[in-house]
């Protein structure tokens, strides 16, 4: 067995006597590591954006320790093993690579993915299942900005897509004329602020939001990248805000002036 191999086998060991031996591995279930695993998972993006390839190598380590305990536990129930992950794993990589490990030809990533979706047709239909759409088998959990993003893009791999970035900023000045025309009936109809559960409301900020993330795909901008961005820059400037407000009580205007000094400082 290659060296790789054997140390596999001794993680997986190991992992086995934690769930014998340890009270609190003891109680988990597939079900309860599901907040766990999603936790190890932003932890690992937090390394990559940090650029600290250490600490992504310890995140990949807890990564990897909710696999083989998942896969541990589903053998428990008879339902797979970790074989089965890996194997079903390789045999999916291979068969949906036909241009790498076959005779098959595709020259571009969007050849790929074309092929990518025939293929997973194929496999549904010889399981005798219906085949998801391409947009159906985005996962619902997947933050919003993120699942957007996803959605878009997988739209746009079949032409559904401005062929510049000026329809989607078009798009964008459009929900928002949506959203401003929204706000005014509510005002008309109450004669003060908008109603905080209106639905109507609601479902266009939405498509504002969705628009806007059109735009940064359009310009190749991660969107989910670009608001924790700017999270962090709201937030080291509203700090220079708290400091000043453990001493005294501010005005808006005088809040006001402290961020603008702030944002000053920046440039």
């Amino acid at each position: 067995m290659h060296r790789t191999g054997q140390k596999f086998e001794d993680f997986i060991e190991i992992v086995k006597r934690l769930r014998k031996g340890c009270p609190w591995d003891r109680e988990q279930t597939i079900e309860s590591l599901k907040p766990y695993l999603v936790e190890e998972v932003y932890e690992a993006i937090q390394a990559i954006d940090d650029k600290d390839y250490q600490k992504l190598a310890e995140e990949l380590g807890d990564m990897l320790l909710h696999v083989v305990m998942l896969s541990i536990f589903a053998q428990e129930d008879d339902y797979f093993t970790v074989n089965d992950v890996i194997n079903a794993i390789s045999a999916k990589m291979i068969r949906r690579h036909p241009h790498v490990f076959a005779k098959g030809d595709a020259k571009t990533k969007e050849d790929v993915w074309l092929r990518w979706e025939k293929i997973k047709q194929a496999e549904a239909k010889a399981k005798g299942k219906r085949h998801k759409g391409i947009l159906e088998s985005i996962p619902r959990k997947l933050p919003a900005l993120y699942r957007a993003e996803k959605v878009q893009r997988r739209a746009a791999r079949v032409g559904f897509d401005w062929d510049h970035v000026a329809g989607a900023w078009d798009k964008v000045h459009e929900e928002l004329d949506e959203v401003k025309s929204e706000i005014r009936n509510n005002k008309s109809e109450t004669n003060s602020k908008p109603k905080i559960k209106n639905s109507k409301l609601k479902e266009e900020i939405g498509d504002l939001l969705f628009a806007v993330v059109n735009v940064a795909r359009k310009l190749d901008i991660d969107a989910e990248d670009a608001l924790q961005l700017a999270n962090a820059k709201f937030m080291k400037r509203f700090s220079k805000i708290e400091k000043k407000l453990q001493k005294k009580k501010l005005t808006l205007a005088q809040m006001d002036a402290l961020w603008e000094k702030a944002k000053a400082s920046e440039t």
